[in-house]
């Protein structure tokens, strides 16, 4: 008898926490970086507002500690910092990002300091605990969270004060409860945006794609073009171009109605992708009409493959009375200097004269 063996709840829900703390591959790509540089510098410039108008009700002067000159200094210091970033025009580094949060509590423990353990100037810690909850990923977080416990519990090492232990709970809980609802709603914002740019990527995919027949249509073409023709401008390489027609196409459709000619396009397609090599590009170009772009290859390497392609399609694409389908295909090679549109014509022109000679 076969044993099922279960996962035990709690390490289920372990390997959760963790994958939850791990650092999502574009959490960073779906934040605006420089904006949250100059939100930073705007909650510096008020954390030194506060703090200032906080100073002149309990001023620094603990014995030994320098009085107002180190505390106008770090308050300075804050100024400047939270305005260099207000301005800065330069999207910050994720390790810019990562000290940015970490200065906050260290400047508040420095004001701690100064003012004898002053247990008020950890509530300026919800500035900097908010700002790194939409910014940081989970385990950046994390670290901060510790700091900044350390920064609420570390005034009792060295206080004179009585410790309120009770208050310094009750403002760690605060400080960790915030950046909880923040992190959350912030990966919820991140998730949505996640979510529309991947239908965006989709939508923009589906947008240079012929719906009929699954090739790429006349917008991928003409971009296609333009990369390929710079591509062989630098490297000098050689490429080419065909396009195909189906022969008789019309009477097709007037004989066996546009649904039987929508169904030979999709093969006719279908056998494309299947001869041509991978790093060529097919498109439809519109009714009956079908361009192959052939990186590195030269003309007489577009004729051969020419001839495969005609060949694949008469073996297997039928009319739905059994007759073959055939396919006339022009070639042309792109010049140095020449335009992708220019290279589509001369193989446009090709075709023309291909089935003029064929009619007589």
């Amino acid at each position: 008898m076969a044993t099922r063996l279960l996962t035990p709840p709690a390490r289920t829900r372990a390997r959760q926490a963790v994958r939850a703390l791990r650092e999502a591959p574009d959490h960073y790509a779906l934040i605006d970086q420089r904006r949250a540089g100059h939100l930073a510098g705007f909650l510096f410039c008020c954390a030194g507002v506060l703090a200032a108008v906080m100073l002149t009700f309990d001023p620094p002067d603990a014995p030994g500690h320098g009085g107002w000159l180190p505390a106008a200094m770090l308050i300075l210091l804050s100024f400047v910092s939270g305005l260099a970033m207000i301005l800065n025009r330069r999207t910050m580094r994720t390790n810019q990002l990562m000290a940015t949060g970490l200065s906050g509590p260290v400047m508040l423990a420095a004001l701690q300091w100064l003012t004898d353990g002053e247990p008020a100037y950890a509530q300026l810690l919800i500035l900097s605990v908010l700002w790194s909850a939409t910014v940081l990923p989970p385990l950046r977080l994390a670290v901060i969270a510790g700091v900044d416990a350390t920064v609420v519990f570390l005034p009792s090492l060295y206080s004179t004060h009585a410790s309120v232990v009770v208050q310094d709970i009750a403002t760690i809980g605060i400080v960790w409860t915030l950046a909880c609802v923040c992190a959350i709603h912030a990966e919820r914002m991140r998730r949505i945006r996640r979510t529309l740019v991947d239908e965006r990527v989709e939508a923009d995919e589906l947008a240079r794609v012929d719906a009929l027949t699954g090739l790429g249509n006349r917008r991928a073409l003409d971009e296609a073009l333009v990369a390929q023709v710079a591509l062989a401008a630098r490297t000098a390489r050689p490429l080419a171009a065909l396009v195909g027609d189906l022969d008789n196409f019309k009477q097709i459709n007037d004989r066996f109605g546009h649904h039987g000619g929508d169904r030979i396009l999709q093969h006719v397609a279908a056998v494309m992708r299947d001869v041509v090599r991978a790093p060529d590009s097919c498109f439809r170009w519109g009714g009956d009409e079908f361009v192959i772009l052939l990186a590195e290859a030269d003309l007489a390497e577009a004729q051969e493959v020419a001839a495969r392609v005609a060949m694949a399609i008469a073996a297997r694409c039928f009319a739905p009375d059994g007759t073959a389908i055939g396919i006339t295909i022009g070639t042309a090679e792109h010049a140095t200097g020449q335009s992708g549109s220019r290279l589509l014509a001369i193989a446009d022109d090709a075709l023309l004269a291909t089935k003029a000679g064929t009619r007589a």
